[in-house]
């Protein structure tokens, strides 16, 4: 359990200064429109990735099956966001299976890299 807690504090920790950066580059005009709308869409991926990196590298055997449990709970995170902004659409869903793939190739490269 503490090292779910651990990876979702670098998910988060990455995400809100990902964010951060954007809101400071949107503000000054440097980065609007389109490439706006990307980027906010790869930074919580790229977030997650690296969670279910840190994850994998902490979990004995099996990466695939962290990775999944790791995005079922980021999933019922922004499931519960979507419903309560009443936001779902199916752009949502093809976001969330990305999310899941995502995450298990995250956590599946972390149990490789991991030094025994």
């Amino acid at each position: 359990m503490m090292n779910y807690l651990k990876s979702m504090l670098y998910s988060i920790i990455f995400i809100l200064g990902g964010l951060l950066i954007i809101t400071v580059l949107n503000y000054f005009n440097i980065l609007n429109g389109s490439p706006l709308s990307i980027i906010r869409s790869i930074i919580p991926l790229i977030g997650i990735f690296i969670g279910s990196f840190r994850l994998g590298k902490a979990s004995n055997k099996k990466g695939y099956i962290e990775g999944l449990k790791y995005s079922a709970i980021w999933i019922f995170i922004f499931l519960v966001f979507n419903i309560i902004l009443s936001n779902f659409s199916v752009c949502s869903i093809i976001y969330y299976i990305l999310l899941i793939l995502i995450s298990v190739i995250g956590s599946i490269l972390g149990i490789n890299r991991k030094k025994y």
